[in-house]
């Protein structure tokens, strides 16, 4: 009574399958054109059916939405293919490009090393990897403690003092891994900053279409997102002047 049931279902799930892997071959295969307006729409296939969310994704993304002068879609892919690998050089090179294209002169302040190498740090371990890494620290730690702890008398002295400096550098190394999995998970959970993606979009004192218009903004320009109500946000800019704006004209990076 089941067979023929359980032959339909694996029947459509193969069709299913073979569909998706049809979908992504035509995705990839467009990536390989000059139509702008294809390319975007192949990379939105490429991440609806599990393509894989990368830097390079959003470097082809932001090149494409550039190609058809959406600087606002450019910029937002671009920031957010930094936030997966901030050490890229062609999305960093293309953000400040296509900045100074918008007409959007920011003054770029260099960033202090050591705080570049932890982002870049955390970014090539991962959250998961660094937690991981300290987890194996800490018990390492914990088991060093714990020999020297039952053994300490029995113990040849060389080995004695040189377990306990051992055991605190893997505690050290312990807290180092958990803090880099941290910041690389609020960085990438951080949904307060955003890049304003439609032209000509109104800033004003208050939310709502009456409150008294500050400034007219265009579009590229990064803010960070102070509060929301009833479909306005408000932000801060670059410059740090503040208003709020239509909702849908921002997409948090």
């Amino acid at each position: 009574m089941f067979r023929p049931l359980l032959l339909l279902v694996t029947l459509l799930l193969c069709l299913a399958l073979v569909g998706q892997d049809d979908a992504l071959a035509l995705a990839r295969q467009r990536l390989q054109g000059d139509d702008a307006a294809a390319q975007i729409a192949a990379l939105d296939t490429l991440l609806a059916r599990g393509g894989g969310v990368s830097a390079e994704y959003y470097q082809a993304l932001g090149n494409a939405h550039f190609a058809r002068g959406n600087f606002g879609y450019a910029i937002l892919n671009y920031e957010r293919g930094l936030r997966i690998k901030p050490a890229h050089a062609g999305l960093a090179n293309n953000l400040r490009y296509v900045r100074a294209e918008a007409g959007i002169n920011r003054l770029e302040i260099k960033e202090f090393f050591l705080i570049r190498w932890w982002r870049i740090s955390a970014a090539f371990l991962g959250a998961e990897l660094a937690y991981w890494l300290a987890m194996a620290c800490w018990w390492l730690a914990v088991g060093g403690i714990t020999l020297w702890w039952l053994r300490r008398s029995e113990m040849e002295e060389k080995r004695r003092f040189a377990l306990l400096p051992g055991a605190g550098f893997l505690l050290v190394l312990a807290i180092l891994f958990f803090a880099l999995g941290n910041s690389r998970n609020a960085l990438l959970e951080n949904d307060r900053e955003a890049v304003l993606i439609t032209e000509g979009a109104d800033l004003r004192v208050a939310p709502g279409p009456d409150a008294t218009l500050e400034e007219t903004l265009h579009q590229g320009l990064r803010l960070r997102i102070l509060d929301d109500f009833d479909g306005y946000r408000k932000v801060s800019l670059e410059d740090g002047r503040q208003g709020w704006l239509p909702e849908e004209s921002l997409e948090v990076i």
